[in-house]
């Protein structure tokens, strides 16, 4: 367990003002401290360095919580700092589509990208412009709805755990008939002929090595273009006719994760 240092008094009267988890800006410490800004700088430096709290950026900080370092929800302290929702395997995570704690909390945002790192935890806005769209409410999290962080995995796999993990997810998110449709959308509205043949190769492989449903439908709509078009790299690839495409990738490193865990 991490053991923190000990507070002097006015110190003490700071901290237990405030909520362990919570997240803060100067002036309203400032407020709660009763002190003037140099000498209010001095005590959050030494609560800093004692472990108490953890500064975030300039003026603001989170308060750690008495015995551990780590917030007890660190997505919520990483969507509050960037502005923005969870998303790629952070909302996989939510979602229980994968077991392992992401190593990195991924956050998408409009305009921002920036990692820091909190209680040695990484935390990583992701700009994706135009595509920052599909956020719900889920449980006590802002986060990309199924179908949006389906549609983002594909569109970003490196930061998904690549193909093999984002094929174990789609078994377990149980996207409905609605999911599907609204994944869709996201695909003709941001995607390309040769992105959608990527996809509807990758969905169709699956459903046909286990029992996962997908709308035909979802099908018809991804096999769209005439141009070939490549998934992955090598000297070794195999041609899908149906699809249009040569596929470098073998069914080991896709399918690795969904059967051998």
């Amino acid at each position: 367990m991490y053991k923190k240092q000990m507070m002097s008094h006015i110190e003490q009267k700071v901290y237990f003002n405030l909520t362990p988890g919570k997240i803060y800006d100067i002036q309203f410490i400032k407020q709660v401290a009763g002190v003037n800004v140099e000498t209010l700088l001095v005590m959050l430096s030494k609560l800093a360095k004692k472990g108490w709290i953890t500064r975030l950026k300039r003026g603001v900080y989170l308060v750690n919580y008495p015995d551990k370092r780590v917030s007890e929800d660190i997505f919520i302290v990483a969507q509050d700092i960037f502005n923005g929702y969870i998303g790629f395997s952070s909302a996989l995570y939510l979602y229980g589509a994968v077991d392992e704690f992401p190593s990195v909390i991924y956050v998408c945002t409009a305009k921002k990208s920036i990692s820091i790192t909190v209680n040695n935890i990484r935390l990583r806005a992701v700009s994706l412009g135009k595509r920052a769209t599909g956020m719900i409410t889920y449980k006590d999290y802002f986060v990309s709805s199924k179908a949006k962080t389906l549609y983002d995995c594909f569109y970003r796999p490196e930061l998904s755990g690549g193909y093999s993990t984002i094929l174990s997810a789609v078994s377990r998110l149980q996207l409905t008939a609605s999911d599907w449709k609204e994944f869709i959308f996201y695909v003709e509205k941001f995607g390309n002929p040769s992105f959608s043949r990527k996809i509807g190769f990758l969905l169709d492989l699956l459903s046909k090595k286990t029992k996962i449903l997908i709308p035909d439908s979802v099908f018809s709509k991804l096999n769209t273009g005439s141009q070939i078009t490549k998934l992955g790299s090598g000297k070794a690839g195999k041609f899908i006719k149906k699809w249009k495409l040569v596929n470098y990738i073998g069914n080991g490193d896709l399918f690795g994760r969904l059967f051998y865990g």
